[in-house]
């Protein structure tokens, strides 16, 4: 099934679907033992769903999803409802993300609601092809790629303090770069690291992710910059369609990643239905 965005980008829903399944499944996959059972770190499959939940972070959406629930039968066969049940006997609060237009998306609504799960954020996914970046990053920003030699980078501590998380949601991320199908980059002014960003190439999609910068490094151009050389990178690894993700724009709330992504040619696909646990909200 191919869809266009109104300037004309193809792409590909059950792709993007399945990519952002990976995406998410590998980086819990990698967890180090230890700190997945410190932390209430876990990943299961319900037939087409997929649950990835942290106990000790309920309040942070990405480690705490359900995918795939719009799949045809996930409601109708109980997988959805299983799924739930087994996010909250692990004490989590569950984020759900229904992508519109698929067999089983009205389906996974009502069996949501139903189960107590109220309308939340809804994230909006954004595509484009690999024509190369047209837009200007800073001269003082450099972006540096890292590899699984890397052990001893800021790339977690970077990505935990500049979503706001706790200092030990740093390891979380530690074994992403050596990965073999992910890219993972620092930015640095001045010399210092202020910025990280990741990659997933699945095939002909490339999921762009792990996007943050930390306090003294905001307003510099890093997240640009690190868009401009995933874009460059991706292209020539050879994916064809770029995706990345953020939550809706909405009047009053923050949207500097919005006009990031948009400025890095990104153009708007379609928005996907948040639904949070309201009996396990944080």
């Amino acid at each position: 099934m191919t869809n266009r965005t109104e300037g004309g980008t193809e792409y590909d829903p059950a792709a993007l679907e399945r990519t952002e399944r990976r995406f998410f499944g590998e980086l819990f996959d990698a967890v180090p033992r230890a700190v997945a059972l410190a932390h209430g770190v876990q990943k299961a499959d319900f037939g087409p769903l997929q649950a990835t939940v942290t106990r000790d972070l309920p309040g942070v959406r990405t480690l705490n999803l359900l995918l795939g629930a719009e799949a045809a039968d996930a409601a109708p066969e109980g997988f959805l409802e299983e799924a739930i049940d087994w996010a909250r006997e692990q004490e989590a609060s569950a984020f759900a993300l229904l992508s519109p237009g698929f067999p089983g998306t009205e389906a996974a609504a009502a069996t949501l609601a139903a189960a107590g799960f109220e309308r939340s954020v809804n994230w909006m996914r954004f595509v484009r092809d690999g024509h190369p970046p047209r837009f200007k990053v800073a001269a003082d920003v450099e972006v540096v790629a890292l590899d699984a030699s890397d052990t001893d980078s800021p790339f977690g501590t970077i990505a935990a303090l500049g979503f706001g998380l706790p200092a030990w949601a740093a390891s979380l991320l530690v074994p992403l770069p050596g990965l073999p199908a992910w890219r993972c980059y620092l930015a640095l002014v001045d010399g210092e690291p202020q910025g990280c960003a990741a990659m997933l190439l699945d095939d002909e999609v490339a999921e762009f992710g792990v996007a943050a910068t930390l306090e003294g490094g905001r307003r510099r151009g890093c997240q640009l910059a690190l868009l401009g050389r995933r874009i460059e990178d991706a292209a020539a690894a050879g994916a064809r369609t770029l995706f990345v993700e953020t939550g809706e724009r909405v009047p009053g709330r923050p949207s500097t990643s919005y006009g990031n992504i948009l400025r890095a040619g990104f153009e708007e696909a379609y928005l996907c239905q948040g639904w949070s646990d309201a009996r396990l909200s944080p």
